[in-house]
């Protein structure tokens, strides 16, 4: 069983605790016979509430210790065992699935006959098993959560956002519905929406971290760069090692030409224990980005020889940076390698179905138009390069930092695209969009000319 199997299915339910309930599938949401037991299980999922992982997974793992016949904190708890043996956690989770199921509770019992079909690759039959309980316990908030997750993987956020607003009404301590309707208005452009989500998240939870962190995420979006750093550090202040608010700092910062800064709060990371991966992940967009600002093309072509930040199979910001660094130099055959791998790896995706997520695949399809915009804007090919970005756009969103930098990116590449072919009114019409979203980045586009390739005007 491939790792992303279970990152992608098995363990992403968000859920929150102490919540009143209606018409739960049984009156026992929970089968263990231990107390201790119980209370670890109850403070995991109120971590997990609280999206604090690392603090989740302790708990579920004392869980299991405790009782060892606790079968959902057992199969939840097998999360944190991909990383470091993935042989010992198939083989704890083909003990799991051994379970009688008519033990436990009807919830119980749906999660361990998804991670079954998981386990089986039979992908065909979880939506037909997730809409069948969502009909006989239609109350139930894990499972009105776990449909509207569904449709959020698959970017189906006309489904999803109804689903959301469901939660909120039937137990309204699930603030969680309130970031994924903020994001889901992020991604459709409505700003000030997703800013009153997020705030009515914050002021319901303002002891947790993600209210403030999501909140960041939505000024940056739209260039409002001090109230951004201010979210986050009230999220680090709350939680000193919520990793994902110094992630976006130095992403902020990174993106706003202060490579010094970024790395002072990537030294401030590791002080506090945020998993080395993120912290290595967050390490190579600084280097890189400090390197692309300088316009070191060259050296991040030699350095992407021997990095291990290029060495995922993913499109990430510095395999990107990479392409550029080649399309610059004129490299077209490392620009082209690289477009190809996008290409192997989104072959790669749709075969495996809708288990990845319409998200996933969208999010690679627009890298690759980018891409191909990109080279081709820098051989000349104006025309076409233009239509490949606006084939990124259109597949592209606002949906967190990072795709709202992207996509803000993709667009002012297609308005300095659209000057230098002589087609101002469609840039000027391009560039009046850009600034209703973030008026500071077309304020500081206008500053370089409207460059950020350095095209020649045709």
């Amino acid at each position: 069983m491939k790792r992303w199997m279970w990152l992608a299915l098995a363990a992403v339910v968000v859920v929150g605790a102490g919540v009143s309930l209606v018409a739960l599938p049984a009156e026992q949401e929970w089968t263990t016979s231990s107390p201790e037991a119980m209370a670890a299980f109850e403070a995991a999922m109120e971590a997990r509430f609280k999206l604090y992982r690392e603090d989740e997974m302790r708990h579920l793992q004392r869980a299991a210790e405790l009782d060892p016949d606790f079968v959902l904190a057992n199969l939840w708890a097998i999360r944190t065992m991909f990383d470091k043996d993935e042989e010992a956690a198939n083989a704890a989770w083909d003990k799991v699935l051994e379970t009688d199921a008519s033990k436990l509770t009807p919830r119980e019992r749906f999660y361990v006959e998804r991670s079954r079909l998981i386990r089986a690759e039979r992908w065909e039959e979880i939506d037909p098993l997730l809409d069948k309980y969502l009909a006989d316990f239609p109350n139930d908030p894990y499972i009105v959560y776990e449909k509207a997750d569904q449709h959020w993987k698959r970017h189906e956020f006309v489904e999803a956002e109804p689903l959301y607003r469901r939660l909120v009404e039937i137990a309204p301590n699930w603030v969680i519905a309130y970031n994924q309707l903020g994001y889901i208005n992020m991604s459709k452009g409505r700003f000030a929406e997703a800013e009153e989500r997020f705030k009515s998240y914050r002021f319901i939870a303002p002891d947790q971290a993600n209210p403030h962190d999501s909140l960041g995420e939505l000024f940056i979006a739209v260039g409002r760069n001090d109230e951004a750093e201010e979210s986050f550090e009230a999220a680090i202040e709350i939680k000193p090692d919520f990793w994902a608010a110094y992630n976006h700092i130095a992403l902020l910062k990174s993106y706003n030409g202060d490579i010094e800064g970024a790395r002072e709060v990537l030294d401030r990371a590791k002080t506090v224990g945020i998993p080395d991966g993120w912290l290595a992940e967050m390490d190579c967009l600084v280097q890189y980005k400090g390197l692309q600002d300088s316009g070191s093309w060259q050296e991040i072509l030699e350095l992407s020889k021997t990095s291990k930040c290029v060495e995922k199979s993913s499109l990430n910001w510095m395999k990107r940076i990479t392409h550029l660094a080649a399309c610059e130099v004129g490299d077209w055959d490392t620009a082209l390698e690289i477009e190809r791998a996008g290409e192997k790896q989104l072959a790669e995706m749709e075969s495996k179905g809708s288990e990845i997520g319409t998200r996933y695949l969208d999010m690679t399809r627009a890298t690759i138009e980018h891409l191909r915009g990109v080279r081709l804007a820098l051989q000349g090919d104006y025309d076409e390069a233009v239509e490949r970005l606006r084939a990124a756009d259109e597949l592209m969103t606002y949906i967190e930092a990072p795709s709202a930098i992207f996509k803000l990116e993709n667009r002012m590449i297609l308005a300095e695209l659209l000057l230098a072919g002589g087609r101002d009114a469609d840039a000027h019409g391009l560039l009046a969009k850009i600034r209703s979203v973030n008026p500071l980045w077309v304020a500081e586009f206008q500053d370089t000319g409207f460059k950020r390739l350095g095209l020649e005007r045709g």
